[in-house]
C-alpha cells in the first residue's frame, strides 16, 4: 500500500493564529541555522537532537508537543532540499568522470556525507545548495495521540488536546478524521491535511510503453493514444487570466504609489485595501491547480491500465530557450509538469507498476523512425526524412522509448554529450560533426 494525503475543511478558531505564528517562527530559524553547510555529516535526527538539547523554543507559548512534531517536519524538509541538490551535483560529476567507473563510484560515495573534502564537489554543492530561508508561519503539526473525534450534530469534530496552561482544546468542525494533522490556516477556512494508505490500484495493463508529456494534452503514447485531452485549455486560459489581473494591477500599484508620495495617504490605503489584494487571485489559482489534478491523475490511470513499465522523460531541470518569447514565458509559469510527474509516479507505485525515467535530451527533434537528427518539428507535427508527416508528441514518445534501450545515452549524460553521439551515428557524419 501507499501513503497518501487527503484535505478537509474547517472554520479558523482565534486560538489558531498565535499557535502557527509561532511555529513561524521556529520554521524560519531553523532554515536560518540549519538551512545550509551546518547539517554536513550530520542526521535528521541529531539535528533534531542538537535543537531538543539548546531547549530553543522551550519559552514559546504553545504545547510542546506542537513545536516538537513541527521540529521534525521542518527539518525533515531541509533534508529534503538537500537531497534535491545532490541530485543536481550527481549530473555533475557523470559528466567529469563518465569514463572511470572507479572513480565515479568514488566521487559518488564522497557526495554523501563528505563533500567538503573535495573542491569539485564543494563548488558544485555550494551552486546547487544554497542556503533555504522560509517564510510559512500559518500551518503546524498535531501528534496523532494529541487529538482526538467526535460526532457533534451529526458532524465530526477534531478536539486539539492543548495542555491547560496553554488554553483550552480547539475544536475543528470536519468532514472525517486521519492520524497526524498537519494544520494549515488559510484567512476563514482552515486545511486539515492527514495521511491515509491507499488500497491496492486495480490491475495494470502487460505492455511497455512511454509516454511524452504534452501541453495540449497530459501524456501521448508510444502507441499513439492520447491521455488528458484539455489540459493545455485550462493553462492558456488561467494564464492569460493570470496576465491580465496582473497589468491591472500594476497600475493600480502606480496609482497607489503617486498618491501616498503626494501625502494623500488615506486614498493610498484605501486602494491598497479594496483593490490590491490576493484573496481571488488565490483563489482562481487553487481552482486551476485542481483542474488540473484532476486531469493529471486521470490521465496517468489511463496510461497505467495499459502498461506494467511506464518509459517517461525527466524533466526535473529547467527547460532551455534561447529568446523566450513573453507568450511563451506565461504559458510555460503555468504548464504543470510536476503534478504530471507526481501523477504517473504516485499512480505507479499504487498499481505497483514501474516508472523509470530516461534522458529527455533531442527526444523532440529526433526523426523516430531512424533515431537520429533528421526531419524537422513544425509546431505539432514532425516531417520525418521518408516523408511521413507524425504528431509531435507521438514522434517524441516513439524516442523515449528507444531511448530507454539506449546504454550509451544515460539519465545523466548532459545533453551536449547526447548531441554529440547523435552526430556521430548519423551516417553521413563528419570529423567536425564527430568532435
Amino acid at each position: 500500500m501507499t501513503t497518501s494525503t487527503r484535505i478537509i475543511y474547517a472554520d479558523t478558531p482565534k486560538e489558531l493564529l498565535p499557535i502557527a505564528k509561532a511555529v513561524g517562527y521556529i520554521r524560519a530559524d531553523i532554515w536560518r541555522r540549519y538551512g545550509g553547510r551546518k547539517t554536513v555529516g550530520k542526521s535528521s535526527n541529531d539535528i533534531r537532537n542538537e535543537i531538543s538539547s539548546l531547549a530553543l523554543y522551550f519559552n514559546l507559548p504553545i504545547d510542546g508537543t506542537i513545536p516538537n512534531e513541527s521540529t521534525k517536519d521542518i527539518v525533515n524538509d531541509v533534508f529534503l532540499y538537500r537531497a534535491a541538490a545532490r541530485k543536481q551535483v550527481r549530473r555533475a560529476i557523470y559528466a567529469r568522470a563518465k569514463d572511470d567507473k572507479e572513480e565515479l563510484a568514488r566521487l559518488y560515495t564522497l557526495l554523501q556525507d563528505e563533500w567538503t573534502k573535495d573542491n569539485f564537489r564543494q563548488r558544485q554543492m555550494r551552486k546547487h545548495f544554497k542556503h533555504g530561508h522560509s517564510k510559512v508561519n500559518n500551518q503546524f503539526v498535531v501528534r496523532s495521540d494529541r487529538h482526538h473525534t467526535e460526532i457533534v450534530d451529526g458532524k465530526v469534530v477534531v478536539v486539539i488536546n492543548i495542555a491547560a496552561k496553554y488554553g483550552q482544546p480547539i475544536r475543528l468542525v470536519t468532514t472525517t478524521n486521519g492520524k497526524n494533522l498537519r494544520i494549515i490556516v488559510k484567512d476563514d477556512v482552515t486545511e486539515i491535511h492527514y495521511a491515509f494508505k491507499k488500497p491496492p490500484g486495480r490491475p495494470v495493463g502487460a505492455d511497455v510503453i512511454a509516454v511524452d508529456k504534452g501541453y495540449t494534452e497530459a501524456f501521448v503514447d508510444s502507441d499513439g493514444d492520447t491521455h488528458g485531452m484539455g489540459l493545455g485549455k485550462i493553462m492558456t486560459e488561467y494564464s492569460g487570466k493570470a496576465s491580465k489581473t496582473a497589468k491591472a494591477r500594476n497600475k493600480l500599484h502606480a496609482l497607489e504609489k503617486k498618491h501616498r508620495e503626494a501625502g494623500h495617504t488615506a486614498k493610498a490605503d484605501r486602494i491598497k485595501t479594496n483593490n490590491l489584494g490576493t484573496k481571488k487571485i488565490n483563489a482562481r489559482k487553487n481552482k486551476a491547480q485542481k483542474r488540473i489534478r484532476n486531469i493529471a491523475f486521470k490521465a496517468a490511470h489511463s496510461v497505467v491500465d495499459k502498461a506494467s513499465l511506464v518509459i517517461s522523460e525527466d524533466l526535473s531541470r529547467p527547460i532551455a530557450k534561447k529568446k523566450p518569447q513573453k507568450k511563451y514565458n506565461k504559458k510555460m509559469s503555468a504548464w504543470a509538469k510536476g503534478t504530471l510527474a507526481e501523477a504517473l509516479e504516485s499512480t505507479t507505485q499504487q498499481a505497483k507498476a514501474r516508472n523509470v525515467l530516461v534522458n529527455a535530451a533531442y527526444t523532440s527533434q529526433m526523426d523516430s523512425n531512424t533515431h537520429l537528427l533528421e526531419g524537422k518539428r513544425v509546431v505539432d507535427k514532425f516531417h520525418c526524412a521518408n516523408g511521413d508527416v507524425l504528431q509531435a508528441d507521438f514522434n517524441a514518445a516513439l524516442n523515449l522509448r528507444h531511448r530507454y534501450f539506449d546504454h550509451e545515452i544515460t539519465l545523466y549524460t548532459p545533453h551536449r554529450e547526447v548531441r554529440r553521439i547523435l552526430l556521430a551515428r548519423s551516417s553521413g557524419a563528419t570529423m567536425r560533426q564527430g568532435a
